[in-house]
């Protein structure tokens, strides 16, 4: 009776420990493939983020294409009207194109004859002759453009646009390229989820000239290939144009690691389980369901951690984002709106004023004997001036204050819900903090002046009315002796 009680026992026992050992086996593979469909889900997020930041960087090169090709600087620089335009945005020594993440900018006339073209030290190995001729003339028919071109086997982001002036009153005189090389170092920077990153260009490929198309815009095709090699994720990401030609492959690699070490971990606990059950199989069996557990707490805690990470990588590419628009939309010296977003600004204030009947005013200013300081003490002193004299500015006027550069020494303040006679008052008041601007050069105090214009919204069906009516009314300041306020009401 004891033996057969015995043998019954054993036999209990083995049969136990066969179904737990099969459990434990699948219960491994389980947790295997929940791995692999976790690195498989990681992988495939970082290609899409990668892919996403390519086609955002298409995006910003096509904004700030826009950005510049509406600019009065730009469109009198093509009528030979500004000649100082690239002294104030390319002389020597600057870095504009590396502060906008640009790699080149050419301006050419209506007959693509180039009239500027600037690159960055990074790419002075294309010779600049020989890219701009070939960009202009291989997309001298068309008129407006975003795409990828690969030229001597390296890969360039390509926007074409038509130069106009701010207001969109003239006929265009020219038009705009302007874009940024796409390379290892690029995708580096666009890409933290991969280690290793090889850019591979297409030799065959080139501009397709097509001259029945006068417009063309960029429709990237992309394939993924993915496979794994020695614990090692391989995907090979290719571009294709909207003619399905191939422009470039990048090969990106990741190393397994969380698959390989919750492998050997999974192991290393299933043996230690199976020897300890030849003994208790009672123990063993609340030991797995405790490490079992632990091991999908891992799990959920590694999923977090990654759903964090992801996170933090999303925040980061909207504050990049919003830097860009800053750049876009504000002047580089002073801090303050550029004209266009100005302009944009103003013009929505002016219909708001007029749709509910509200007082509208606007002051242009004009710092007096500006190109006197640039001339005798240099362009580093004029432009401590004009910061100054922003920040003096801005530290009188209110937050929501429309207040921009419109360009050298002039700006402009639109004054809402305000009468003509209260906007004199202000503008008083700030031509007397400005006089208290203190400027010590060479041992000489600076007096900085400013003379201002100011008009209302009485007879005016648009922004630009008002502002042509205050710009007049400065000039009348100018020619009254400087560092006086001007508006109609001077005239009754």
């Amino acid at each position: 009776m004891k033996k057969y009680f015995i043998d019954k026992n054993k036999k209990n026992i083995i049969i136990s420990i066969a179904f737990f050992i099969i459990f434990a086996a699948a219960t491994f593979i389980i947790i295997t493939s929940k791995y692999n469909m976790l690195e498989k889900t990681i992988n495939d997020t970082n290609i899409s983020n990668l892919i996403d930041k390519i086609q955002s960087k298409i995006d910003y090169n096509h904004k700030f294409a826009l950005e510049y090709s509406t600019s009065d600087e730009v469109y009198n620089f093509i009528e030979n009207r500004t000649s100082d335009y690239i002294y104030k945005n390319f002389r020597e020594g600057s870095y504009t194109l590396e502060d906008v993440d640009l790699s080149y900018f050419i301006l050419t006339d209506k007959e693509n004859n180039i009239k500027y073209s600037n690159f960055t030290r990074d790419i002075e190995s294309i010779r600049r002759g020989n890219f701009s001729d070939f960009i202009v003339d291989q997309l001298k028919d068309t008129k407006k453009i975003k795409k990828i071109v690969i030229y001597e086997n390296e890969a360039y982001y390509l926007c074409k646009t038509p130069i106009y002036k701010t207001d969109y009153e003239n006929t265009s005189n020219g038009f705009l390229y302007l874009g940024s090389k796409i390379d290892e170092k690029a995708i580096k920077e666009l890409s933290k989820g991969f280690k290793n990153i090889k850019f591979i260009t297409n030799q065959e490929a080139h501009i397709q000239n097509d001259k029945s198309s006068k417009q063309e815009t960029i429709n990237l095709k992309i394939k993924v290939k993915s496979k794994i090699e020695d614990n090692i994720n391989i995907n090979e990401i290719s571009f294709y144009n909207h003619k399905s030609n191939l422009l470039f492959t990048i090969k990106v690699e990741s190393e397994i690691e969380l698959l390989n070490n919750t492998k050997e971990l999974v192991l290393i606990i299933f043996l230690f389980l199976v020897s300890i059950s030849i003994f208790t199989l009672l123990y063993i069996s609340n030991k797995y369901k405790k490490e079992l557990e632990e091991q999908y707490n891992s799990t959920d805690k590694i999923v977090e951690e990654r759903t964090y990470e992801i996170k933090v990588a999303m925040k980061e590419l909207e504050k990049v984002n919003k830097n860009l628009y800053d750049i876009a939309h504000t002047d580089f010296l002073t801090k303050t709106m550029n004209r266009r977003n100005f302009f944009i600004h103003a013009q929505n204030n002016f219909a708001i004023a007029q749709k509910n009947k509200q007082l509208l005013c606007v002051v242009m200013i004009d710092i007096d004997n500006f190109k006197k300081f640039n001339d005798k003490y240099g362009h580093s002193i004029g432009d401590k001036i004009l910061v100054l004299f922003a920040q003096k500015i801005k530290k009188n006027i209110s937050e929501k204050s429309i207040f921009g550069r419109l360009g050298g020494e002039e700006f402009a303040l639109v004054i809402s819900n305000t009468n003509l006679e209260d906007s004199i008052a202000k503008a008083e008041k700030l031509k007397k903090k400005i006089e208290e601007i203190e400027l010590i050069v060479e041992g000489n105090a600076l007096k900085v002046t400013a003379s201002f214009g100011v008009s209302d919204n009485q007879n005016c069906s648009n922004i630009d009315e008002m502002l042509q009516k205050a710009d007049k009314l400065l000039y009348t300041a100018k020619e009254s002796g400087r560092n006086l306020v001007r508006s109609r009401l001077n005239f009754c």
